[in-house]
């Protein structure tokens, strides 16, 4: 690969990491074109030699958003068992993530876009949820299979719905309330 060939792919990478944030931050609708350009330090006519439009960039940067804000939930599904779970969980709802959206998972922080969307950033999203539950059903123990992925399901709605509301409310007790609460619940929901 050239130079400028490299360059542009390095750049194209950076446009995204940046959407990617925001998306995660704000959600999918309000991304501005302008702002992540400015924040990339390139004009907003220098978009087009990157994307053939918003859309385009939306996909993209929701991929994005889903893949980097997994990459933690992946490394506890290797960690494995109980102790995979309980690092999952207890990330998941920390004051960290409720705090930092732009740097968390993606599925809390594109749900209510994605239900209005009909485009690959929903068939991605779709995508990444089937992960999420296969990762926590390799981290469940139950009785039976059935069990195990009622449980997962559960457990994803739960984890999504918990830091959603967190981030939501404006009582900062009630928000870390419902971080501690919803973390204990599903930890004693697992324990044999």
């Amino acid at each position: 690969m050239g130079t400028s060939q490299a360059a542009k792919v390095e750049t194209h990478d950076r446009i995204l990491e940046i959407a990617a944030a925001r998306i995660r931050r704000d959600g999918a609708a309000g991304l501005a074109v302008a702002e992540i350009m400015k924040e990339a330090g390139l004009t907003h006519g220098g978009f087009y030699r990157h994307f053939d439009s918003r859309e385009q960039l939306v996909t993209e940067a929701v991929q994005r958003a889903l893949a980097r804000g997994s990459e933690w939930t992946v490394a506890s599904g290797e960690l494995g068992g109980r102790q995979g779970y309980t690092k999952l969980v207890d990330g998941y709802l920390s004051g960290w993530h409720r705090d930092h959206p732009e740097a968390g998972c993606g599925i809390a922080g594109v749900a209510a876009d994605m239900a209005r969307d009909e485009g690959a950033a929903s068939d991605s999203y779709t995508e990444q949820v089937r992960k999420c539950l296969a990762v926590l059903v390799d981290l469940i123990d139950g009785p039976d299979p059935r069990t195990v992925e009622r449980e997962s399901l559960l457990a994803l709605s739960a984890l999504v719905g918990a830091i959603s509301i967190a981030r939501a409310v404006d009582d900062p007790t009630l928000s870390d309330q419902l971080l501690a609460g919803v973390a204990a619940a599903l930890k004693d929901r697992t324990e044999s």
